[in-house]
Order: structure tokens, then sequence, then C-alpha cells
């Protein structure tokens, strides 16, 4: 039975008298020499635990694209649940199912598309929900639910539960001592660990004598299974501190080791701590920077507005330069004013739903006047878009404003009703970036340009956003292909198109957008593997 550090109860070796030093002794051994006891089932998911650390490494890390990451979080998942369930601490509810979902979603988007524009934002949500689901399915989060420490709970669930808990893998070894099946099973894991360890020794020597019989034999394996000794090898040793990693999480939620290092007592100590601000000093500050944005707005209410109209002011010669122009200032400030109000409504001595006047009054028009920037800002954009098309790293912006404002719209409501923003904006968030991951934005892109390119409403069709689009753009690129007359963009679709199906044609996890790219281009003609002149 295990049993928690915190309830340990110890007696003196002689009673009536107690050695404190024997007494810390005794409990850092309690705690630290032999705090996990494992169980068959520990011992089991240990072995599971290997498959996925080879796994990850050699269809996740060395890629991050195709079936092969789908794959591997479809089987994350089900040994996962598997085991919180054997455990009995599995806790299925809506929190579990939802993140769950998310996890599996966001994972299978890769056999689907490639998502080359947003690839670092996939996949780090990716590893955080993953990890973020084994803590909600466990109860281990600080409130034992989302909410306002999702900072906290991240850091716990990332860096102190693995590694307090990263040598659980080898210490649940121990379990075969005490199980009924240890004459069988030991035995045979030893001669398998060694067997592998000789032949990986062994091997490359053989290979090297070899005078050719051999040689023969490897090659037919190779050739018959895809298989490079090497390679298995490399991935095998990667696969270590990976296992290691994923079963320290995953047993340490599940036995609650490493969980309690920041208790929710100590964090609402901390909250409570920073509430040393007077209120007055916090409604001049709001009231002043208020006062500020007012007067910038209504200074320039012709110029400040004319994006909406599309109407170029006065002074501009260029849509592009008058659509750049202080963009990215407005989304920081729209990013800087949730940081004050954040500070604010922490820092005061008055907490917001004692405040019944000048706080939420502050809280309220703050917000109001941020979406009024939020919409200024995405109103530039949308200019520049209409101007010169869409790419990407114009189409991120947008959608994380629309973020910033589902949040400031959010945070007025929170003045009336009483909920926890922080769990409203992951969930938005979360849904945001699923939707993202499932809809295929670099080929909405392509799509996009390519349709106002053929009617005529944009000037030129730009070939590097279609490279930067990898295999996604191939089908709108062929119809622009065979629809203009431009020899020069001609020539650089066929680059793009025939380079991009010789890459999903080498592919070895291919996603049905590769495959259908290589579809599209083999039958259009463009199948010779011409290398991109860049």
């Amino acid at each position: 039975m295990n049993t928690d550090h915190n309830q340990i109860t110890h007696e003196p070796s002689h009673p009536g008298q107690v050695n404190p030093s024997q007494w810390h002794h005794h409990i850092v051994k309690e705690q630290y020499v032999n705090p996990f006891k494992p169980d068959m089932i520990d011992f089991a998911f240990a072995m599971i635990a290997f498959v996925l650390g080879y796994l990850f490494s050699r269809w996740v890390f060395a890629s991050w694209r195709g079936w092969g990451v789908s794959v591997f979080t479809t089987i994350y998942l089900a040994s996962v649940s598997g085991y919180l369930f054997k455990k009995k601490v599995l806790l299925i509810n809506p929190a579990t199912i939802f993140w769950l979902a998310v996890t599996w979603l966001i994972g299978m988007s890769y056999a689907l598309w490639s998502n080359a524009g947003f690839a670092g934002i996939r996949s780090l949500f990716l590893f955080c929900s993953a990890v973020y689901f084994v803590i909600i399915a466990t109860g281990s989060t600080l409130k034992a639910k989302s909410g306002n420490y999702l900072l906290i709970d991240g850091i716990r669930a990332t860096m102190i539960i693995p590694f307090r808990n990263f040598l659980n893998q080898y210490v649940s070894f121990s379990a075969l001592a005490r199980g009924k099946r240890r004459g069988k099973v030991l035995p045979v894991i030893f001669g398998i660990v060694v067997a592998v360890i000789m032949a990986a020794i062994i091997i490359p020597l053989l290979e090297t004598a070899d005078a050719g019989g051999f040689g023969m034999v490897l090659e037919f394996f190779r050739m018959s299974y895809d298989v490079d000794f090497g390679e298995i090898i490399f991935y095998m040793v990667l696969a270590i501190p990976v296992a290691a990693y994923l079963y320290g999480l995953i047993s340490g939620a599940a036995h609650k080791k490493g969980t309690d290092v920041i208790k929710p007592e100590s964090a609402e100590k901390v909250v409570t701590s920073m509430r040393i601000v007077p209120s007055l000093s916090i409604n001049i500050v709001l009231g002043a920077v208020s006062v500020l944005y007012l007067v910038f707005i209504f200074s320039q209410v012709p110029y400040f507005f004319s994006a909406f109209t599309g109407v170029r002011p006065d002074g501009w010669l260029y849509y592009s330069e008058f659509a750049r122009h202080g963009f990215f200032e407005l989304c920081w400030i729209a990013a800087i004013n949730l940081a004050l109000l954040t500070a604010a409504n922490i820092s005061s001595k008055k907490f917001r739903l004692e405040s019944k006047t000048l706080l939420k009054l502050f809280n309220v028009i703050l917000a109001a006047i941020t979406l009024v920037l939020i919409a200024t800002a995405f109103s530039k954009m949308a200019l520049y878009i209409s101007t010169f098309g869409l790419t990407m790293p114009r189409l991120l912006p947008c959608i994380f404003m629309v973020f910033m404002a589902i949040v400031f719209m959010a945070l007025i409501a929170l003045q009336k009703w009483n909920f926890s923003i922080v769990k409203c904006a992951l969930a938005v968030g979360t849904i945001m970036i699923v939707a993202l991951c499932l809809s295929n934005p670099d080929a909405m892109v392509v799509r996009y340009n390519a349709n106002r390119y053929m009617s005529g409403t944009l000037h030129e069709f730009d070939v590097e956003i279609v490279w930067r689009s990898r295999t996604a753009g191939v089908l709108a690129a062929t119809e622009v292909y065979e629809w203009t007359q431009d020899e020069n963009l001609r020539n650089d679709l066929r680059r793009y198109i025939s380079a991009h199906s010789f890459e999903a044609g080498r592919s070895h996890m291919l996603s049905l957008e590769s495959i259908r790219a290589q579809e599209v281009a083999r039958s259009s003609g463009f199948t010779a593997p011409v290398p991109p002149s860049r």
C-alpha cells in the first residue's frame, strides 16, 4: 500500500527518547530512498513506456509529421488511459474527456495536413495538451481541475512531477521480486535485453569482417523490412530518457508522488500576500491610462478609423505603408492592457467582488478601449491582406486578435458574473488551435490567393507563399499554372509542383495531404523530381 510521505508517523527506537538527527534521517530515507512502491501493473506499464519512448523518438522527435505522430498519439492516449484505469485513479469527467479529445484531434491532424505555417505552435501545443491530460485525468492539478493556477500546474506537470519521479521506471522492476510470475518473467526480460545488446555489438563487427554472404542476408532484411540497425540502436538509446520522462510524469501523477510540492494553500497565500496596493493608487493608474487612450483616439478620429472604410488618409502614398503603420504597436498595447488589468486586480487591496464602483468601472472602460484598438489593428491587417494577399504571418495575428477580443469581452462579463477567466481563455484558445490544426490553413492561404489572382482582384501571385505551404499548395498552384499565361510564373509553379510531388513520394510518413498532392501532380504531368531553384 502506498503511503503519502506527508502522513508518515515515526516511533522512536527507544520509548520516551527521540533523537532529532535519527528522526530527520528516517524521514529523508522514507521520502527519497523508497518513495515509489510499484506493483505488476506499474511494471507492465514501464515496459510499455520503453515502446512509447522508442516510437516518440522515431516517429515524432525525428520528423513531427505524417501518420507517425498520429499513431503515436493514439497509442499514448490508449496506454496512459488503460494504465490509469487499472490503477483506479482515472477520473472520467468532462475535463478528462475534453483534453483526451483535444490531444487526439491535434495528433490526428498530422495525418491530414502538414500545417507547415505554424508547425512549431502545433507541436508545442500537442506536447502541452498530452502532458496536461495526465494531471487532469488523475486530479493532480492544484484545485483538481482547470482554473486560475494554470501556469503553476503547467510547471508542475512539465518539470516537477516528471523529474522527481525520473527513476520510477527502473524502480518498477522491483515489482518482479514480489510478483507471482517472477520466476518466468525476469529471465525472459533479462535474456531479451542481453540478446539485443549483444546483437547491437556483434552485427556491425560481423558485417565488417564479412566476405559477402552475411552482408547479403542483412541486405535482404533491409530491403524486405526497411531495417537499418544503426538507426534502430540510435533511436533505442534516445528512447531511454524519453521513456523515463513519460513514466515519471504518468506514474508520479498516478501515485501522487511529487504532486504536493506546491500546495493549494501555499498558492492562495502567495496570491493573498500580493494584495498590497491601495485601491486609490490602482484607480489613479487605470484612470490616467484610460484618459490617455481616449485622447489618443479622439485626437485622430479620421485617420484612426479610415482603415474600416478602406480609404487611404491624406499624407499616405501607399496602402501597404498605412496598413503596416502602428499595427504591431496596437497589438502590443492590447497585450500590455491585459497585463495591466491582471496586475491591478491581483494586487489591489480591495478585491474586485468587494468593489462596488471604480475598479469594476475601470475594468470595463479599459477593456472596451482595448476592443476598439484591436478592431482598428484588425482593420489595418484586413486592408493589407486585401491589397497584397494572405500569408500565414498575416493570418495568425488575425486569429490572435480574435482570441484577445474574446478574452476582453469575457473580462467585461466578469464584472457582473463570477467565473474563472483563465479557464475560459484556456478553453477558447484550445478550441481555436484545434480548429486551426484541422482546417489546413496553409491550403486555405494559397487557395485564397489563387482565387483572387484568377478573378483579377490580386495583381500578383506570390510563389514564395506557395513554397512555404509545402505540399498544401499543390492543388491551387496547379490550377493557377493551367490558367495563367505568364511564362515566368508557369516556370516557377512547375518547379514547385515537381519538387513537392517528389518530396511527397519520398516521405516515409505520408499524410493525406501529401498523397493527394502526389496524385494531383502525377495527373497533371508533373512527375520529374526537379529540385527548387533556391
